[in-house]
């Protein structure tokens, strides 16, 4: 049982969103809309048909077991060994995520705005910054976290609303000019980042206060309802602006941000989505690291939930090096092709077995 450390409700929800619209905001729509053209806009709602559904299966666990982890309850439902071989898949793909997440920062930095920079300095330094964050404790980072990403959502708004002038609606169309395929893959894609990611939030539900219990599947809902919005209306706008270019586009909302020139007053505003980017990775990588220390401290019966925290910030930092020696394109490809098969091994897979579990125990276990 958590007693040292609690949020409210209000805070897990803020954490939620920011995990959720993290990173993914500025990274999703360029890969997506070259998978799915047009129609990308529809594969995110399918992917968060399914994020509607993760989300229900997480809730119902948590109004049986508010006290205890996805760990703790997975060892009640099904036995030690069993989550034992359920956990080998699960940490494996959050050290991915984690040094991935902060790969995707030292890759931006290095290829927009500081190409002669090495990009290990990027990694380390990120590293350190988001492990001195973890050791400050859950408490520290939901209070943390608001003012950072209220400024992302401002600036991502104030680029839709520049960027309005260069929008051209007949972009839009053909919605599936390839057929229904191209749209299942783009839902494929965005189902693996960043839907089927939020199991992963089954791990911080004890934190919430007792009191505030009652209100936190209101708030997730909303919280992942807004970041669907968000997600759609950034795709959007990139179609609008690029067209059929909009594929072929990095990091689309700083492209859509670069060519915003108001009345040659208003120029050079990229800076402000280059911020937001190294914002949001940096704050759910705080998360996804708190969360990879959280497992092996449930996992492992630790008294100490610190005294991790440092080897796996290392392990994930060499992580990140292999990967960047590995090459961008063989990156790209994890994260296109790789990431969601192997995130349904390790998130949702230990989902549905627990959750099937708990459905047929139907008393809870002592």
């Amino acid at each position: 049982m958590i007693a040292k450390e609690q949020i409210s409700s209000a805070q897990m929800s803020v954490l939620f969103f920011s995990f959720m619209t993290g990173s993914s905001i500025v990274n999703i729509p360029g890969p997506l809309i070259g998978y799915a053209k047009n129609g990308a806009w529809i594969s995110l709602l399918l992917s968060i048909s399914a994020g509607l559904f993760f989300l229900s299966c997480i809730l119902y666990l948590y109004r049986r077991f508010p006290d205890l982890t996805l760990i703790e309850y997975s060892r009640a439902l099904v036995g030690n060994w069993v989550t034992v071989l359920l956990a080998i898949p699960f940490i494996s793909f959050q050290f991915h995520m984690t040094s991935g997440i902060v790969l995707d920062i030292g890759l931006f930095m290095t290829s927009s705005m500081m190409r002669q920079t090495p990009l290990h300095l990027f990694i380390f330094f990120v590293f350190v910054v988001v492990a001195l964050a973890v050791r400050s404790g859950i408490e520290t980072i939901a209070r943390m976290i608001f003012v950072p990403m209220a400024g992302v959502l401002c600036f991502i708004i104030l680029i839709l609303v520049l960027a309005f002038k260069n929008y051209e609606i007949d972009h839009l169309f053909p919605i599936m000019p390839d057929g229904v395929k191209p749209v299942l893959l783009g839902a494929y894609f965005s189902y693996g980042f960043p839907y089927v990611e939020l199991v992963l939030m089954a791990m911080l539900l004890p934190y919430v206060r007792k009191e505030s219990q009652t209100n936190v599947k209101m708030g997730m809902y909303l919280a992942l309802l807004i970041n669907g919005f968000f997600l759609i209306a950034v795709t959007l706008s990139t179609i609008l602006v690029f067209g059929p270019m909009a594929g072929e586009r990095n990091y689309s909302m700083f492209e859509v941000a670069r060519i915003i020139d108001l009345l040659e007053v208003i120029q050079r505003i990229e800076s402000l989505i280059g911020i937001s980017l190294i914002m949001a990775s940096f704050i759910k990588a705080t998360i996804t690291l708190f969360i990879l220390n959280l497992t092996f401290t449930k996992l492992f019966k630790l008294r100490d939930d610190r005294i991790l925290i440092l080897p796996i910030t290392v392990a994930c930092y060499f992580f990140s090096l292999l990967q960047i020696g590995k090459g961008a394109a063989h990156w790209i490809h994890s994260v296109s092709v790789i990431h969601p098969l192997w995130a349904t091994f390790a998130y949702m897979l230990p989902l549905i077995v627990v959750t099937s579990a708990s459905v047929i125990r139907k008393k809870t276990p002592q």
